[in-house]
């Protein structure tokens, strides 16, 4: 329950910035899961900017569906791959690259027949000459010297599981710069054995370079190294090979600074890669991106070779029956061999993409300033508004990270961020409905003691109703105070007075509730209360009449139970006013009383103390009576200056509804008849009138008042501008 407390405590602002920094040092650790997710953002990336065109420098080869069918099955023959370069060279390309590997001999026929049937020289002859490979691969071997360009794939066991050599002649790096300290140990892909071509044909070869690439953990191939570590070289792979035959003067450099492979160049070009040596690709589209020439139309002479001028060439199987495929962002079923065009289309392009170090420091960033923002944002909003602030944020990083894409082919990661603007925004959202749902459950704890249910529920749904200060408005309030309360204390032990004066003040608040009121405070034995506020009703003087009714209702009727106790009779007055109040929250932010105050609230108290003067049980002013209408049957009883207000009120006693009347006719009718005839200061009259009054209804505390007052006047008469004004001295 503490933390509970703690963590609703905790504003929109600080709970931003804590999931921010929670956020920022994942992606600053790498979490592989949502770096996976990283990676296929790009692919959607790629695939929202579209196809381009492949570069026209990079022209495939294909051993394709068509000729395989039309040749034989693969591998073909070394003679007939002699015979497709003699004819790829007749086209003059700058560099013929091969992602095949001639890794295997061919099979050399039995001597042992020979002997005896030639001489021991013919027979010597005959080994040396099958040690320089078959007439098949001598031919594969005189085209490739012959051509002078080709560069020769092959490719890095990392398992080190075969039965290839280890230790032989990889084209690498001609400039290493290594500062990975004294381990030397750095997280290039490193590979123990190569798969390379047969001897006779790899001396016949201008360079080789490795044609390895790994998937992604989901399959899918975004990378292809762009060095390998082998024994104490850093290997080229055959694309980069390729390009650093047409252009010898474009040297090959690799710098590593502690375990990240930081900067690798050919010749004017930078090739970003990651830690590992890998380069990022900028597929360009799907399959068959780059110019194709089947390998059967150029050996039936169905292509023209001149179409490989100055090309970069690249030899390659593309049949799908020998599924020498890849899935990439653009295609499922991409040619392998196009990752090497790939990359010599990026690289002449300068367009590789980049993923920097410092983009770490960016995406942290942004991850930071989005949720700090969207805290503040919150802090001040809810709802459909902070819907649409956090979808604002979503869609700006999302512009602003593709943009970059576009134009500087930096792809900034987008899952962090906005990882950061959902937790954030889906936690705040979820800190405010437990707050607001926890303070709306406190205000109807706190406001059932003063409002009924209903009006509790209204007031906790509309908090602004609670805001400290006050709003003016009309109102009614009403007071009611026992009469004689301290005498009533004075003969009871102090526990038996707190339950007699709980069992009161809960009968008699149960009847304001009813009434939909608002009980604004206790005051020893009294009560306050209020109509209209907070919640709004039109209706609020008839409310509070009604309550009054039913308050000396039910108070008669307990009072003869609690009698029955032993307890001592309870007795009384209630006033009622309605005008002009201001109500609200009183105090300070930390200290809260809701009430209403102003002259009318005071005027109510007064009327409340004036029924011990007037011996009624129930009090109202004009006001009340205009507001309430016919609703109820009143009397007028008098025109009263209250101690501490200036003008004149005139009061009334609220006798009973409307309903009642016939009960109470006569009483009204004939006092505002004896009223009458004191204002016209004929006392006898008006003291006959009042008499017989008491007379037909004995204990109604006007009739004596007004009987008594009539004797004073007529011994002492008021002055010759009198009224009909009673002044009180007290209150």
């Amino acid at each position: 329950m503490p933390r509970l407390r703690l963590a609703a405590r905790l504003s929109p602002m600080t709970i931003a910035a804590l999931l921010g920094v929670v956020l920022a040092v994942l992606r600053f650790i790498g979490i592989a899961p949502l770096a996976l997710l990283d990676a296929r953002a790009i692919d959607l990336r790629l695939l929202a900017r579209g196809r381009q065109p492949g570069s026209p420098e990079a022209v495939i080869v294909a051993v394709d569906d068509a000729s395989i069918a039309e040749i034989g099955r693969w591998p073909w023959p070394r003679a007939t791959l002699a015979r497709l370069l003699d004819k790829i060279e007749e086209g003059g390309p700058s560099v013929v690259g091969f992602d095949i590997v001639q890794s295997e001999a061919t099979a050399a026929p039995d001597l042992t027949s020979l002997k005896g049937r030639v001489g021991d020289q013919a027979l010597a002859e005959v080994s040396r000459a099958l040690a320089d490979g078959s007439p098949d691969d001598r031919a594969l071997a005189d085209s490739i010297a012959k051509s002078g360009n080709v560069v020769l794939g092959y490719f890095f066991d990392r398992g080190g599981s075969h039965s290839g050599g280890s230790n032989v002649a990889v084209a690498s790096y001609a400039a290493v710069q290594s500062e990975a300290g004294e381990s030397g140990e750095t997280k290039i892909l490193a590979a123990k054995t190569a798969v390379t071509n047969i001897p006779a044909i790899a001396a016949a070869a201008k360079s080789n370079g490795f044609f390895n690439s790994e998937p992604d953990p989901d399959g899918y191939y975004r990378r292809v190294p762009a060095v390998m570590s082998y024994g104490d070289r850093m290997a080229l792979p055959l694309s980069l090979s390729m390009l650093q035959v047409v252009h010898p003067d474009w040297q090959a450099r690799l710098r590593i600074v502690s375990l990240e492979a930081a900067d690798v160049r050919l010749g004017p070009h930078e090739i970003p890669v990651r830690e590992d040596g890998q380069m990022l690709l900028n597929f360009r589209g799907p399959g068959g991106t780059f110019r194709r020439v089947s390998a059967a139309d150029l050996l039936a002479g169905r292509a023209d070779p001149a179409t490989l001028l100055g090309k970069a060439v690249i030899v390659g199987v593309t049949a799908t029956a020998v599924a020498d495929i890849r899935a990439t962002p653009f295609d499922g079923i991409y040619p392998g061999v196009e990752l090497h065009a790939t990359v010599i289309d990026n690289v002449l392009r300068d367009d590789l993409l980049s993923q920097p170090r410092w983009i770490v420091l960016v995406e942290i960033g942004a991850i930071l300033a989005s949720v700090l923002v969207l805290g503040a944002a919150l802090a001040r909003v809810q709802g459909v508004a902070a819907a649409l602030v956090a979808l604002s944020l979503v869609v700006g990083y999302l512009g602003l990270s593709q943009w970059l894409f576009l134009a500087e082919g930096v792809p900034l990661g987008i899952v962090y961020p906005l990882v950061a603007i959902a937790l954030v925004y889906m936690t705040i959202s979820l800190h405010h409905f437990v707050t607001v749902e926890r303070e709306k459950r406190r205000t109807r704890e706190a406001f059932s003691r003063y409002l009924n249910p209903e009006l509790a529920r209204m007031v906790s749904e509309n908090p602004d109703l609670l805001a400290l200060g006050g709003t003016r408005r009309c109102l009614t309030v009403l007071f009611s105070d026992i009469r004689g309360f301290t005498s009533i204390s004075e003969g009871l032990e102090p526990e038996t007075l707190v339950e007699i004066l709980n069992v009161y003040l809960g009968e008699m608040t149960g009847i304001v509730f009813e009434h939909e009121g608002t009980l604004d405070k206790y005051i020893g034995d009294a009560i306050m209360a209020v109509w209209g506020a907070p919640v709004e009703c039109t209706d609020h003087a008839m409310r509070a009449c009604a309550a009054a009714l039913d308050m000396s209702t039910r108070l008669r009727q307990r009072s003869e139970e609690w009698t029955s106790r032993g307890w001592p009779r309870i007795e009384a007055g209630i006033g009622i006013h309605t005008g002009d109040m201001v109500s609200g929250n009183m105090g300070s932010a930390s200290h809260l009383s809701y009430t209403v105050i102003g002259d009318n609230v005071n005027l109510g108290s007064r009327l409340e103390g004036l029924t011990k003067t007037y011996g009624v049980s129930l009090l109202v002013s004009e006001a009340v009576c205009e507001q309430a209408g016919d609703a109820f049957v009143t009397r007028e009883l008098d025109v009263v200056a209250v101690k501490g207000k200036a003008l004149p009120v005139r009061i009334f006693e609220l006798v009973g509804r409307a309903a009642d009347a016939a009960s109470t006719s006569d009483l009204v009718t004939h006092f505002a008849t004896a009223l009458g005839l004191f204002r016209k200061r004929e006392w006898a009259r008006a003291e006959a009138a009042f008499m017989a009054l008491l007379e037909a209804y004995p204990g109604d505390g006007p009739s004596n008042l007004y009987v008594k007052r009539c004797r004073i006047f007529a011994s002492d008469p008021p002055p010759a501008d009198w009224a009909g004004v009673t002044v009180m001295e007290t209150k």
